[in-house]
């Protein structure tokens, strides 16, 4: 029996929804950017990366916190969307608020608001079909 021993990520599978995660909070960020009439093509990549990447370091020290990248949270939709909601419900607060050290300023809430759905919807929409493609 192995009580407390917490069961091994398999590391393929957690790269491969690392890298997923990766790419959208890229898109998320490029999305973004385009909106509001900024570069966003290949020239643009370090801006993109940049303006992801506070978001992204509160996903990544809120996901793994939550299950966002355990065998038994994410093997099914239902889990894989739970664990998903949780982490970016954690991961916003925390990449705001180092977002908000680098800019020196919050943003205005609706700013928030909509990277927290727009955010919320290309991971989770991601990891479901990560889920579904795993599932068969």
């Amino acid at each position: 029996m192995n009580i407390g021993v917490a069961k091994q990520l398999d590391p393929v599978r957690t790269a491969g929804l690392v890298t997923g995660d990766v790419v959208a909070f890229l898109v998320f960020a490029a999305i973004g950017r385009g909106s509001h009439g900024l570069a966003i093509g290949p020239e643009a990549l370090v801006e993109v990366a940049r303006t992801a990447a506070p978001f992204l370091a509160g996903w990544l020290v809120v996901a793994p916190l939550v299950g966002a990248y355990s065998d038994a949270s994410t093997s099914d939709v239902g889990g894989m969307l739970r664990t998903t909601l949780l982490g970016w419900s954690g991961g916003i607060i925390i990449g705001s608020l180092v977002r908000a050290a680098i800019m020196g300023r919050f943003s205005p809430i609706s700013f928030y608001v909509v990277t927290f759905i727009a955010a919320l919807i290309l991971v989770g929409g991601w990891r479901t079909i990560f889920a579904l493609i795993e599932r068969r």
